[in-house]
């Protein structure tokens, strides 16, 4: 593959796209990305599409045909990173030392944009011709609400067999992640005076029992039922709003919920334990509750748990190649976040893989960095899953 792109060109295509600012609190949000990235792959005579999700807000795309199949592999990476906030250095202008990349998005997630891109363009540049297609997704909105695969799954004109989200892994093969829903469950009672508070129904007082019964009976529970590398899912409550004023019984009381589910659990069954806790609460003190789906905090689509089987020939081929580049053995691992990779697999069929370079407990960090060497690795590893692939 070194004929084809050297590592200084891909470092400085990462650079270049760490520095340009692609998140929710800058006007241009992806789309200056996006035409970048558009411009790129046409000098190298890679067809391309731009697909307008909301303004400014762009989809990307990259195609090498195929002549049995035009979209059989996707990698698909997120354009979009979080803000700047109070980052160690400027965020927007990136440096490389001692052997690290460092800028908002270096590791989540352009430095996988920039092996992924530069992949294809060493398969572009070789000339070969392709039996299975090969298509760059570069998404918007995974740092908010996904609607950047999603767009991909409503439009249902690319249906990829095979994917790769370039999540950083540490070029680890990562094979199953958990589900995760937001939920929000609020309590209604009855206000009254705060002197006469047996008069009343206190809101706070039905959303505090709720908690204990979450805590000591549904923990428990969900601590008993695993998944291979998994293990259990989780509930956590983040936030708890309730009440006006001390000489106020409160009429309301709101709790916000963080719920990470597994592959054999079904959004049913985690929508109706909570609710039955809920609707246990009110039974014996009185007044009402109702239980909602933040859907504007996260994906329209539900954020369902992904997993492929670890003998799938996209796991053993990734795990094959990722060994022959890095010289270390490799076993399949979980993905300790959330990817679209789980939009792809749920909604479409398709089998997906998390494989990126750098360590996430990087991302979003002050000092965000991603290791230069692993962007290069990187590079060759999706470049091989092409070769072996799509010829």
């Amino acid at each position: 593959m070194e004929q084809w792109i050297t590592k200084e060109e891909v470092l400085q295509l990462a650079e270049k796209l760490v520095s340009i600012e692609s998140h929710k609190a800058c006007d241009k949000q992806e789309s200056e990305i996006a035409g970048f990235i558009q411009e790129l792959l046409e000098k190298e005579g890679i067809a391309t599409e731009m697909e307008e999700v909301e303004p400014l807000r762009p989809n990307i795309y990259g195609f090498l045909s195929g002549k049995e199949d035009e979209h059989f592999l996707m990698f698909n990476g997120h354009t979009d990173t979080v803000p700047g906030f109070n980052m160690d250095y400027p965020p927007f202008k990136p440096f490389i030392q001692d052997g690290k990349l460092y800028g908002r998005g270096a590791v989540d997630m352009k430095g996988a944009i920039a092996a992924m891109l530069s992949a294809i363009i060493a398969v572009k540049r070789k000339g070969d011709v392709l039996k299975k297609g090969v298509v760059f997704a570069g998404v918007i909105d995974e740092e908010q609400a996904c609607k950047g695969t999603e767009q991909i799954i409503r439009t249902g004109k690319i249906k990829p067999v095979l994917a790769v989200i370039g999540e950083p892994t540490n070029l680890e093969t990562a094979i199953a992640h958990k589900g995760m829903e937001w939920i929000e469950v609020t309590f209604n009672g009855r206000a009254t005076h705060g002197s006469r508070p047996k008069e009343g129904i206190n809101a706070i007082y039905l959303a505090n029992e709720f908690l204990n019964r979450v805590k000591y009976d549904l923990e428990p529970l969900i601590d008993k039922n695993t998944y291979p590398l998994l293990g259990a899912g989780t509930i956590n409550p983040g936030v708890i709003k309730g009440g006006d004023d001390p000489n106020i019984v409160p009429d309301r009381c709101v709790v916000q919920l963080d719920r990470r589910w597994l592959p054999n659990e079904t959004v049913k069954e985690v929508y109706q334990e909570i609710e039955d806790l809920a609707k246990s609460v009110v039974r014996r003190h009185g007044g009402e509750y109702s239980l909602r789906r933040m859907d504007e905090e996260t994906a329209a689509l539900y954020n369902m748990p992904h997993s492929i089987d670890p003998d799938h020939p996209l796991v053993t081929e990734a795990l094959r190649i990722t060994e022959d580049i890095t010289n270390v053995p490799r076993e399949p691992v979980a993905f300790p976040g959330w990817s679209d990779g789980a939009q792809l697999s749920n909604n479409i069929d398709t089998e997906a893989i998390v494989l990126g370079p750098g360590d996430i407990s990087q991302a979003h960090a002050n000092d965000e960095f991603c290791s230069t060497e692993q962007i290069w690795q990187a590079t060759k590893i999706y470049y091989e899953l092409i070769e072996s692939f799509c010829k």
